[in-house]
């Protein structure tokens, strides 16, 4: 079976969390915002790979992309990326931003560029992730979202 994202159903939570524990990722305001989660299932049903598209406005917030050390190197995280871009484009949102601290040369490749901080929709700095999940050291990247 190829292994790809999919859209996250309300049992894969708990896996999902528990993930984003094991590799040091914030897991708060994820179950709540919970709609708009995809995940990659092993054979076994476990929660391999997560990412998130938040809402804010027009636009989104890429978060709590996370793959399995075990898993990784095999294109999971691109595919949670772009199911999170096509789930954008069908909700018509303008851009999808994302703050990272260590991943800015991998979502570049994924398409993102850098944005300064302060450039930032009022919706996207008003998010959780932007006023206190990520230190203000972290990079803000966007991507604009490509209509279908």
């Amino acid at each position: 079976m190829t292994l790809q994202a999919e859209p996250a159903r309300p049992h894969d939570v708990n896996d999902a969390l528990d993930l984003l524990r094991r590799l040091d990722l914030p897991e708060t305001d994820v179950a709540e915002r919970w709609g708009h989660y995809f995940v990659v299932h092993e054979d076994d049903g476990r929660v391999v790979g997560v990412a998130g598209l938040e809402v804010h406005g027009d636009d989104g917030l890429l978060r709590s992309v996370a793959v399995n050390v075990d898993y990784r190197r095999q294109g999971l995280g691109a595919s949670l990326v772009e199911a999170a871009l096509a789930r954008a484009a069908r909700l018509e949102l303008r851009s999808v931003y994302l703050l990272t601290t260590d991943a800015r040369d991998y979502f570049s490749r994924q398409g993102f560029t850098e944005s300064p901080r302060e450039k930032a929709p009022a919706a996207i700095r008003e998010s959780w992730e932007y006023t206190t999940g990520c230190p203000s050291t972290a990079v803000l990247m966007r991507r604009e979202v490509t209509r279908r």
